[in-house]
């Protein structure tokens, strides 16, 4: 209790002292937009699920089957949001710690029916790919000499917590009696350590309130998920995760995150 007692007696003699004085700390909650590259996603994952999507259909079509599918989508951008805390570490130089959550999900989908042999068949498929990450950033920014508004450079690095969880579903009904039916639900994780480098500017709208743009670029490609559980394969768990590519080959599952994050935020200082 004493040591709590002096540490908020500490934090109420800085905080008088920061009365009326130059801000020194700034606290912000963002919103941005993330594109990254994900060409191991979208150049080889994709077209391979994609492929046997199409050799199904194709399958089920000669069968005398008809209806929808919708293929895997490639990542081309998402949504993100978090928080930052930056403090003034000398004249022109500032120290920022921040966190922010990215996800993004596609899906891909088949649905057909038909009847053979007087057998009314229906079969259906859904896939989905969940990808996200957690960076907790650590930020050391230089203002510019520039007089109308902030603007600053910097670079620093951030520690990912990467998650991919793939689901399936498959129905197979003959005269509405369940021939086969089943999902499967893979986890995977990764963490790793990444630079970037960041460019932004604060423009004031009151006294304490400013409005932020920020663009950030990671460095830097998960190059394995390692798998946490499986509801299907209980013998996975611990493995890489893999997918079989184009060209019949055996593929790590990778995440390539270099692209800018370019943020939006209001930002407070006190």
């Amino acid at each position: 209790m004493k040591k709590i007692r002096a540490l908020l007696v500490a934090f109420l003699i800085l905080a008088t002292a920061a009365i009326g004085a130059e801000p020194r700390l700034a606290f912000s909650l963002r919103g941005s937009y993330y594109v990254p590259s994900s060409t191991t996603f979208n150049k080889e994952y994709v077209p391979a699920v994609n492929a046997s999507l199409k050799q199904l259909s194709d399958f089920l079509a000669e069968l005398g089957l008809a209806g929808t599918s919708r293929n895997l989508a490639e990542i081309s951008g998402t949504f993100s949001f978090g928080g930052e805390l930056e403090f003034k570490a000398g004249p022109q130089f500032f120290v920022a710690l921040g966190a922010e959550y990215i996800f993004k999900n596609v899906q891909s989908e088949l649905n057909v029916s038909g009847t053979v042999d007087q057998v009314a068949i229906e079969v259906a498929q859904q896939g989905k790919v969940g990808l996200s990450s957690l960076p907790l950033l650590l930020t050391i920014r230089i203002n510019l000499p520039i007089t109308t508004l902030r603007v600053y450079l910097g670079g620093g690095a951030g520690y990912y917590f990467n998650r991919a969880v793939i689901t399936e579903r498959w129905r197979w009904l003959e005269n509405l009696m369940k021939i086969s039916e089943g999902d499967r639900k893979i986890v995977a994780t990764s963490q790793n350590i990444f630079p970037h480098a960041n460019l932004g500017a604060d423009l004031a709208v009151s006294s304490r309130f400013y409005l932020s743009g920020d663009i950030r670029v990671p460095f830097g490609t998960v190059k394995a998920f390692k798998i946490k559980s499986d509801s299907l394969d209980s013998t996975t768990v611990g493995q890489n995760l893999t997918f079989i590519n184009g060209e019949g080959q055996e593929t790590d599952f990778k995440w390539e995150l270099i692209g800018p994050v370019i943020s939006v935020s209001l930002k407070y200082k006190f």
